[in-house]
C-alpha cells in the first residue's frame, strides 16, 4: 500500500479524497496531490498560519479554515498558531504553508526586501484584505505610565519574537521621541504578555488586532488598566512616510475602564496572503469562498465584520494575486488606490 495512503487511512482523514486522487497515473504528482473542486485543482490539506494565541489573527485564521473546510468538498483546512507576520512570510516562501495572515506594514517591506528584517524580496501576494490592526500600549493603573514618554526605562513587551512587529513599532516610537534603547524590550505573544503584565514581569505591553481586542478585554476584566494614548498630530506625521500606518479613534467604552475615546494606531490592515506562483484558479476559488461566506466568519470572530465590499479588495500598496483580482473585478469591488476607510 502507498505509504502516504496508509498513514492517512490510519488517521481516518480525507479517505475518499485521497483514494480518488491516488487512482490516477502513478507519475502524475500534481493530480495525485489535488482534488477537483468546480474545475479548480485544490490541495486536500490546506495550512493557514495565523498568529499567537490571544491575538486577533488566531481566531480569524481558524474561522477562514472552517469556512474553507465546510464549503469545499474533500478539502480540510487548518488554522495554525505562529509567531506572526514575518514568520508566516518565511514559511510561505519555504512551502511550509499555503496561506497566512500578515500585517500590510510587514508585507510591504518583505515583498521589496528593503527592511533589515528581510534579506531578500519575498514573492508573496495578497488574497483578501480582512480587518484593521489597531495597536496601543497598556499598563496597570498603579504603574504611573500614562504617556509614551513614560515608557522610558521600563520593561515593555513589544510583540512576539520573529513576528515582524518592529517594522511599525520602531517608527511609531521614534516619531514620539523614543527608541528601543530607551527601555528594555521583551518579545512575547499577546496572551502571555498579559500574564506578564498582571504578574509584574513587565511594566507595559504593546497589543494589536481587531476592535474589540480579546487580549485587551482579558487584561481589563480583572485589572484596572491605563490606556497609553498616542499623539494625534504625531500619528498624522507618521502616515506621510508610512502610508500603511494611520491613526484610529477607539470609541469610548469599547473596553472596561475606557470612559473616553482615545487614539490608537492602525498599524496596517490584516490580509490573507499566499505565494505569487500559486495557481490562479485555486486562489480565485479561495477568495470567492471567503468573501461569499463572510457572515459565517462573523459568527466565529467579530473581526469578520470588516470583510466588506469596501475593504476586501482595498488597494493599500500590497499587490493582489491574479486569481483574487479576477474575482474582485468580476463582482466590481476592485478600485485601485482606494483610500483606507
Amino acid at each position: 500500500m502507498n505509504p502516504l495512503l496508509k498513514r492517512i487511512l490510519g488517521s481516518g482523514v480525507l479517505v475518499a479524497a485521497v483514494i480518488g486522487s491516488t487512482a490516477c497515473a502513478a507519475g502524475d504528482d500534481e493530480t495525485r496531490s489535488t482534488v477537483d473542486v468546480g474545475g479548480a485543482k485544490v490541495p486536500p490539506r490546506i495550512k493557514i498560519a495565523s498568529g499567537s494565541v490571544g491575538g486577533a489573527y488566531f481566531p480569524m485564521g481558524n474561522a477562514i479554515a472552517q469556512v474553507i473546510s465546510s464549503k469545499l468538498p474533500g478539502v480540510l483546512a487548518t488554522g495554525e498558531a505562529s509567531g506572526g507576520s514575518a514568520q508566516n512570510i518565511r514559511m510561505l516562501d519555504g512551502n511550509q504553508i499555503d496561506f497566512a495572515l500578515s500585517n500590510a506594514s510587514i508585507t510591504f517591506p518583505a515583498i521589496r526586501g528593503v527592511s533589515d528584517g528581510f534579506e531578500k524580496p519575498y514573492p508573496v501576494r495578497a488574497v483578501i484584505t480582512l480587518h484593521s490592526s489597531v495597536n496601543l500600549f497598556l499598563a496597570l493603573k498603579n504603574s504611573g505610565i500614562r504617556t509614551i514618554a513614560d515608557l522610558r526605562g521600563k520593561r515593555v513587551s513589544v510583540g512576539p519574537a520573529g513576528g515582524g512587529w518592529d517594522a511599525y513599532t520602531k517608527p511609531i516610537l521614534q516619531a514620539h521621541g523614543l527608541s528601543f534603547s530607551d527601555f528594555k524590550p521583551v518579545y512575547e505573544g499577546q496572551s502571555s504578555a498579559v500574564d506578564m503584565l498582571t504578574d509584574g514581569n513587565v511594566d507595559a505591553i504593546f497589543v494589536g488586532g481587531s476592535i474589540p481586542h480579546a487580549t485587551v478585554m482579558s487584561a481589563t476584566a480583572a485589572h484596572e488598566i491605563n490606556f497609553v494614548e498616542f499623539d494625534e498630530a504625531t500619528l498624522d506625521r507618521i502616515s506621510v512616510d508610512y502610508p500603511t500606518i494611520r491613526k484610529f479613534l477607539i470609541p469610548a467604552n469599547t473596553y472596561k475602564g475606557q470612559d473616553k475615546a482615545l487614539w490608537g494606531v492602525d498599524s496596517g490592515a490584516a490580509q490573507l496572503i499566499t505565494r505569487a506562483d500559486a495557481d490562479p484558479d485555486f486562489i480565485y476559488l479561495i477568495t470567492k469562498t471567503i468573501y461569499e461566506n463572510r457572515e459565517m466568519i462573523v459568527k466565529m470572530t467579530p473581526a469578520g465584520k470588516e470583510i466588506t465590499p469596501e475593504r476586501a479588495g482595498m488597494d493599500i500598496g500590497i499587490p493582489y494575486h491574479e486569481g483574487s483580482l479576477r474575482y474582485f473585478k468580476e463582482i466590481d469591488i476592485w478600485h485601485p488606490k482606494t483610500a483606507a476607510p
